[in-house]
C-alpha cells in the first residue's frame, strides 16, 4: 500500500465563518526581498473545510492541505490552536427590536432640517397666509 506524501501545514486566523462547514482563513508570512533583503509581509486568504463548524471568527487555527473539496476549498481545519474571545452578536426578537426613524440618525452636531409645514415664519410679512392678498398690493379696492 502506498503512503501519502507530506502535506503542507499552515497557521492562520479565521476571518469569516458565515458558511456552513467552511471558513475563510488569513495566513500571514514574511518573505525576504531577493535584492534588497527587506522582509515583506505577504498574506493569503484560504477557504478551508470545517466539518464540525468548530472554528469561529478570530480563532487561530492550523490548516492541512487536502484533496480539492470544491472549486476553492483545498485546505482542511486540523485543529483550533487558540479560541478568540469575540462575543457573538445577540439577535433580538422582532417585537423587542426598536424601529428607528430616519430623523434619529442625523448628525449630532448639525441642527435638524425643519419641514416646510413645521417651519415658523421669522418676519410678520411672511406670517400671512399664502391665499390672502397683501394690503399694499390691493390698489383696486377704491374703484
Amino acid at each position: 500500500m502506498k503512503t501519502r506524501g507530506s502535506r503542507r501545514h499552515v497557521e492562520g486566523v479565521v476571518t469569516s465563518d458565515r458558511m456552513n462547514k467552511s471558513v475563510v482563513v488569513e495566513v500571514k508570512r514574511l518573505v525576504k526581498h531577493p535584492f534588497y533583503g527587506k522582509f515583506i509581509r505577504r498574506r493569503m486568504k484560504l477557504m478551508a473545510h470545517d466539518e464540525d463548524n468548530v472554528a469561529h471568527t478570530g480563532d487561530r487555527v492550523e490548516l492541512v492541505e487536502t484533496r480539492p473539496r470544491s472549486k476553492s476549498k483545498k485546505w482542511r481545519v486540523l485543529r483550533v490552536l487558540q479560541a478568540s474571545h469575540v462575543v457573538a452578536p445577540i439577535e433580538l426578537e422582532e417585537d423587542v427590536a426598536k424601529v428607528i426613524s430616519p430623523r434619529e440618525h442625523e448628525h449630532p452636531h448639525r441642527p435638524a432640517k425643519a419641514d416646510a409645514a413645521t417651519e415658523t415664519p421669522e418676519t410678520p410679512e411672511d406670517a400671512e397666509a399664502p391665499g390672502e392678498p397683501d394690503e399694499a398690493q390691493d390698489t383696486n379696492e377704491d374703484a
